[in-house]
């Protein structure tokens, strides 16, 4: 394959990254908030139909309420939408919700942990517990953080958003070859004879300027014409 051809296989790939970034953006988050819902239903079909202890019913659900890659995968998403010309039409949108979803459900496995604690046999898996729960509940709340900082810096002007295609495609393009000079501006000399254009003479050279009629040299009056009077018996 010749390296044209592939530079231009590669750049169709990219367009069609930037094409769909949006809506697997959208896909992962409504994954994210379908399993939150399912966590909240698997947590009343527990207490409330299983009759399963409080306490075990909310360690059960903590670990599972919200999945750390997926929340990954969406920040890295949203800074694409954002910052990757040409923007998206909903970037800004999309990235607020992003944050609302994820802080809500670091705050519901926080819950989940602080109430799973008493469910636990001894005090190592207590500990172990608080370890483990405490390192992925960190790093949902610092992607969540993240994504509110994106939010406010788009939002004050801080962060510069990526150009929209509606935003690139209305600006004017410069011409490639402009021209340095118009027609109308040209400006050219010319001689009366070759004599002149061959000495290298100004052809304004010993030329009268023309005066406008109201300048024009004053005659005497005395050389002005005058009706000659006419005798008494002259028609």
């Amino acid at each position: 394959m010749s390296e044209p051809s592939e530079q231009a296989t590669k750049r169709s790939m990219l367009d069609n990254l930037k094409r769909i970034r949006q809506p697997v953006t959208w896909a992962v988050l409504v994954i994210i908030c379908a399993s939150q819902v399912l966590g909240i239903v698997r947590l009343t079909l527990l207490v409330f139909w299983e009759k399963t202890q409080v306490f075990a019913a909310f360690q059960e659900i903590g670990q599972s309420i919200m999945n750390l890659s997926l929340v990954i995968v969406l920040v890295a998403l949203v800074c694409a939408c954002l910052f990757i010309p040409p923007a998206t039409s909903r970037a800004i949108t999309l990235a607020k919700t992003s944050a609302w979803v994820v802080g809500i459900g670091t705050l519901l496995q926080l819950i989940c942990l602080g109430l799973g604690l008493a469910a636990s046999a001894n005090a190592f898996g207590v500990i172990m517990e608080i370890l483990g729960g405490l390192l992925d509940i960190a790093l949902k709340a610092v992607a969540a953080g993240v994504l509110w900082v994106l939010v406010r810096g788009v939002k004050s002007g801080r962060l510069d958003l990526a150009p929209s295609a509606a935003s690139a495609s209305s600006a004017p393009e410069a011409p490639e070859n402009a021209p340095v000079w118009r027609a109308e501006q040209a400006t050219g000399t010319a001689w009366r004879s070759a004599r002149e254009a061959a000495s290298g003479a100004r052809p304004d050279a010993g030329a009268v300027a023309e005066l406008p009629p109201s300048e024009g040299p004053a005659i005497a009056p005395e050389r002005q014409w005058r009706p000659r009077p006419r005798g008494d018996g002259e028609k």
